[in-house]
């Protein structure tokens, strides 16, 4: 199984002339013109210790959402102990970096933890089925890449606890999941910054087709996440993309059936494409697919969302 995620990252750097460095540091604040260390790919906003816990050897960390699954029993699915400090990594079963009783199973990704009388998510965390060895610190870290349009937020695992923000981007410009840097191994995980709270995922992939893994955590859907059939598909010619031909020429026909995105949790789709492309040859695609926030009949929003893959 390989997972592919182009990150198109622009940095560049912002030149001020004029500026005079010798000022004292009282007068360069009043001036707006105070220096800070912001790195090779950016500033780090924020950097704190996350709550985290083990269940059945999955990681699991507060994502800051609030459960509305209400009313629910009192009986706990799995008992928790805080049994390591609140910025390291629970590395067994049944252990967490706070205090906790226990807590109540949710999706297929969440978990859900009382804490001071709200229920909290807790989302698994992704370790690409590496292991933690040498690994000991956890952090949530927000930063602002070099001219980006949103803040980044991200939940790392590193071997020291003096990671940055730059520390973790620079791994974060290729594909590698894990990737080593001078901090020793850092995972990552995105905090997911769209509105709807969905990320496309190819799994699987083949000439013939693929398993589209749709994953729905947070944002700010107001009404009911669904999808269709459809998709397009595209590939690059001479670093442009284009669109796949289809078998006929002519454009592809499809069903009218409706799925429902599944909310805090990832749905799948199986897609064949062969009937309507035929095998794809060895190439650089994205699939690109339409979502709609349907509150009633004429009132629903539409966003288009991308994977990216490789045929080899």
């Amino acid at each position: 199984m390989k997972r592919f995620i182009l990150l198109c990252l622009v940095i560049c750097s912002l030149i001020l002339s004029g500026c005079q460095r010798d000022l004292p540091l009282e007068e360069m604040v009043n001036n707006g013109l105070q220096e800070m260390d912001k790195g090779q790919f950016g500033e780090q906003l924020e950097k704190k210790e996350i709550r985290m816990f083990n269940a059945d050897g999955d990681l699991y960390y507060d994502s800051g959402l609030v459960s509305e699954n209400t009313p629910r029993c009192g009986t706990m699915d799995g008992e928790l102990k805080k049994a390591v400090a609140e910025n390291e990594i629970p590395k067994k079963s049944g252990e967490a970096n706070f205090e906790v009783e226990g807590y109540q199973n949710a999706t297929n990704i969440t978990k859900e933890v009382n804490i001071d009388g709200q229920w909290i998510i807790f989302r698994k965390y992704e370790t690409y089925d590496a292991v933690l060895d040498g690994m000991r610190y956890c952090h949530y870290i927000k930063g602002h890449l070099n001219n980006a349009a949103v803040d980044s937020e991200l939940v790392v695992l590193s071997s020291e606890a003096n990671v940055t923000f730059n520390d973790i981007y620079e791994p974060l410009l290729s594909s590698k999941k894990p990737a080593n840097t001078d901090k020793g191994i850092t995972h990552f995980n995105y905090i997911s910054a769209d509105k709807w709270g969905i990320t496309l995922y190819a799994d699987d992939v083949t000439p013939k087709g693929m398993t589209l893994k749709i994953e729905q955590f947070g944002g700010n859907p107001t009404g009911t996440l669904e999808y269709g059939a459809d998709y397009i598909l595209e590939t690059t010619v001479n670093d442009e993309w284009q669109p796949v031909e289809t078998v006929t020429g002519e454009p592809l026909v499809w069903n009218a059936l409706g799925y429902s995105v599944k909310m805090n949790d990832i749905s799948e789709l199986n897609i064949n494409w062969e009937y309507g492309y035929g095998e794809l040859k060895p190439g650089y695609y994205r699939l690109k697919k339409e979502f709609m926030d349907f509150g009633a009949p004429g009132d629903y929003d539409k966003e288009t969302y991308e994977v990216y893959f490789t045929i080899e």
